[in-house]
């Protein structure tokens, strides 16, 4: 979503001086844009937030107005500035007017960020879930459409409409048309969020039949969009010569890294060089959700649909594409880790992108390494040690980018920083291996950022200070190997929806903790 990050590819002003910055061969030092950071007294309530996210009067009515935006700034008029003289806003500002635009990015439905928001409130909220695919089935992609890169089936990016400001700036820069359709990985997302709320009760069972109409204006049920989420992932893994889900733009300016690190330097070999984004690239973390978005929806066709045969086709897609990414993805090197993902030579070969990142961790949430199969718990306990390492591990959380791979930096967007959803998910593949202990660590490191910087940031720095920070500049180089401007940092959104609502999972489940426990206090009494 780091939109500074891929717009603008001229360098329009001559490198400054300043050389205390890390470069890599080829790069320049163009500007650096420093922001007045907002400081605020309190750390923000987490109902509070969510409930302006989901646009939700109150708690009880939250997913009853539609889906989660993807990022908010502070409304400054329920927050108190704790120097006033540093902020940009007067304290009593009662609206959002002179708020930076520079923290107003996200404030749209994304499908990605909309589905990871709901999957992970939904115990607490989920008809949270409920009105999120809905939401998207509308959307669902139903022709194919250059602009939007739009597909049978797929799910939407990003849902802003064609005269929002912001979108008018990226037609004319970029040539996008709108909605688009730029993600592989909102697809998966979204057959892990439908099966996950059909699953809860048989009463949820119904939902299959809700009906919606379509972007053709044509009535379909929610059974309909599922298929064609799923038929979308078949087509694309059945026309690959190894059977993974790759991204790869059609688009000349299209994003170049169609998954959560969309960021165009995020997706590099060992040695800094970029993936060859003229052919299909494949990350790990897409491939997990897609192994385990196949087994739900088997699972679906199976004891809800009643369709056997489609069931076990979509087995038989999953047990391939598990053993794909045991073998294509997995490296021994520096005592063995899933590798980012993979790309492809000139000659169409699958090379490794053979770097250490967070991705790695989302293996851990995944039936992918339930077994005990030797083998899988060798790869699953090295995972475990290589997240929990010093190179990965800081005082915020998991690095997006080991400390030691050619790319890092600490305040970079996807290439060195700490995003706290990416954190939280990780933590909750330790507690699916009973490792509750390192888990519970993590989850403190996450509450200590909020309270530290009083946001529910974007993202925080992972270099290794002993305090949660975030960037409060724009730093802009030149990538003369590359021909393009590189935004290393910028400041973080203040209320990322994924954000709060890791926040907010964490702190529902420690009172479920604390109920349980007093509930066994009392019957001892």
């Amino acid at each position: 979503m780091a939109y500074n990050r891929y717009m603008g590819s001229n360098k329009t002003e001559s490198p400054l001086s300043t050389t205390d910055y890390k470069l890599l061969t080829g790069e320049e030092l163009v500007r650096i844009d420093s922001f007045a950071p907002r400081h605020f007294e309190h750390s923000p309530s987490t109902i509070e937030q969510i409930k302006r996210l989901t646009n939700s009067p109150d708690t009880n009515s939250i997913g009853e107005h539609g889906p989660s935006v993807a990022s908010l700034a502070f409304d400054v008029s329920s927050r108190t500035s704790v120097n006033p003289e540093s902020s940009p806003l007067d304290d009593h500002e009662d609206n959002l007017s002179s708020t930076p635009d520079h923290l107003r990015l996200y404030e749209v439905l994304f499908g990605r960020d909309s589905l990871r928001v709901a999957i992970d409130l939904i115990s607490s909220y989920p008809e949270l879930a409920r009105t999120t695919v809905l939401e998207l089935a509308k959307l669902q992609g139903v022709t194919y459409n250059h602009e939007r890169e739009e597909e049978p089936g797929r799910i939407v990016h990003e849902a802003r409409d064609q005269d929002d400001a912001i979108a008018k700036n990226l037609t004319d820069q970029l040539g996008w048309g709108w909605p688009y359709y730029g993600s592989v990985d909102a697809t998966p997302e979204f057959i892990r969020t439908l099966t996950a709320y059909v699953r809860r009760t048989e009463e949820n069972h119904a939902f299959l039949s809700q009906k919606y109409i379509d972007k053709s204006n044509n009535e379909r049920d929610i059974a309909y969009a599922l298929d064609m989420a799923v038929d979308w992932i078949i087509e694309r893994l059945g026309a690959n010569s190894e059977g993974v889900l790759e991204f790869h733009s059609e688009l000349e300016k299209g994003i170049e890294n169609q998954v959560w690190k969309d960021s165009w330097d995020a997706y590099h070999h060992k040695d800094g060089t970029l993936a060859n984004h003229t052919a299909g690239i494949a990350s790990i973390e897409v491939q997990v959700t897609t192994y385990d978005a196949l087994i739900d929806a088997a699972d679906m066709y199976r004891h809800v649909l009643d369709d056997a045969h489609k069931s076990e086709v979509l087995k038989d897609t999953a047990a391939r594409l598990k053993e794909v990414i045991l073998e294509k993805f997995w490296t021994d090197d520096e005592g063995g880790y899933f590798v980012l993902g993979t790309d492809r030579d000139t000659d169409g070969n699958m090379r490794q992108l053979k770097i250490k990142t967070s991705n790695m961790g989302h293996t851990l949430n995944s039936r992918l390494l339930e077994s005990d199969d030797i083998d899988i718990k060798r790869k699953r306990d090295a995972t475990v040690v290589q997240i929990m390492s010093p190179k990965l591990l800081n005082v915020s959380g998991i690095r997006t980018l080991a400390t030691d791979e050619t790319r890092f930096r600490a305040g970079a967007y996807h290439c060195g920083s700490v995003w706290l959803w990416d954190t939280h998910h990780i933590a909750k593949g330790l507690r699916r291996h009973a490792l509750h202990e390192s888990a519970d660590a993590i989850d403190r490191r996450l509450l200590h950022v909020v309270d530290a910087t009083k946001i529910f940031p974007e993202y925080v720095r992972g270099d290794d200070t002993d305090t949660p920070s975030i960037n409060t500049d724009r730093i802009v180089l030149w990538d003369a190997v590359n021909q393009r401007e590189n935004i290393v940092e910028q400041p973080p959104q203040e209320v990322q929806a994924w954000t709060v609502a890791s926040i907010l999972a964490i702190k529902k489940r420690l009172d479920r903790r604390q109920a349980a426990i007093d509930r066994r206090k009392q019957e001892i009494v």
